[in-house]
């Protein structure tokens, strides 16, 4: 398993794109020769657009124009200082006002909670999207059973704790657990991210995914008049939604569903070459 690159490889950009309310932060890398597409990918709660840096050299090498975003709120887009400002409808807008700004549909990758956003996202504006790929991700939100320490954040962040309190809990009872499975350079990478990012962002993230409604049954409706390709793609041991619920949600979606061997919860952090493998394999068949 790979751990999370600490710096960024060559041939990949900074890069902000101006939509109708946010700054967004995002890397890029551009193909090597022939121009295969554009892909957009959505990092989940916690996370931030160096998550799909290791996957994004090999694809690009294969053709893709790669576009790894922070979702407002993430490190590089930390926006608004107002709760009200992060929803669900303007985490899907940002990545819609983003594609628009393009010169072609693009290529939709949503890992984990931005999944949802990618689903979200489609049905408000299929016309947006080339494709669509769910990252281990959900039709709605988490099993009450996977929230783990969701609800204890929600409440930290509303009574103002510090977000380096927050950490120093987390890592605790991970440490206690014995679920500290990175690196000492890795883990002080982690923490910084999480000392970078806002925590508004944390919080409505973390309602999203307790309570968020199904967003699968809105895409459905939307593919009856609009034909997008999609593909449900995970981990072996992803331990986030059960593989029943994105297998039921492939079924749903008449999408194509791919399970990456050796692989748990971040495919293209853990095995990049399999990830962008796969990835190359379905946008090339559509």
């Amino acid at each position: 398993m790979q751990e999370q690159l600490l710096v960024n490889p060559a041939g990949i950009r900074e890069h902000k794109f101006k939509t109708s309310k946010n700054v967004i932060g995002a890397l890029v890398s551009e193909p090597e020769a022939i121009h295969a597409g554009t892909i957009i990918f959505i990092p989940g709660w916690s996370g931030s657009r160096e998550d799909f840096v290791a996957a994004m050299p090999i694809l690009s090498s294969l053709g893709w124009h790669c576009i790894s975003i922070d979702q407002h709120g993430q490190p590089s887009s930390y926006g608004s200082n107002k709760e009200e400002d992060f929803t669900l409808e303007n985490f899907a807008q940002d990545v819609i006002d983003i594609a628009n700004s393009l010169s072609e549909p693009v290529h939709l990758v949503g890992h984990s909670f931005g999944g949802l956003v990618a689903q979200y996202g489609a049905s408000k504006s299929p016309q947006s999207f080339a494709s669509i790929t769910l990252m281990c991700s959900g039709t709605g939100p988490l099993p009450k059973e996977n929230w783990g320490g969701l609800p204890a954040l929600v409440e930290a962040v509303e009574k103002g704790r510090s977000l380096a309190f927050i950490w120093f809990v987390k890592t605790f009872v991970l440490t206690i657990l014995r679920k500290q499975s990175f690196s000492k350079p890795v883990r002080k990478w982690r923490k910084q991210r999480w000392l970078n990012t806002n925590p508004l962002s944390l919080k409505v993230m973390s309602e999203l995914l307790m309570n968020v409604e199904n967003v699968t049954p809105k895409l459905k409706q939307t593919l009856e008049n609009y034909k997008i390709p999609i593909l449900v793609l995970r981990g072996e041991n992803d331990d986030a939604w059960p593989r029943s619920e994105q297998q039921a949600m492939a079924e749903m979606l008449e999408a194509n569903f791919v399970e990456i061997i050796g692989a748990a919860h971040s495919p293209a952090r853990e095995l990049p070459d399999k990830t962008a493998i796969e990835l190359d394999t379905f946008l090339k068949s559509i």
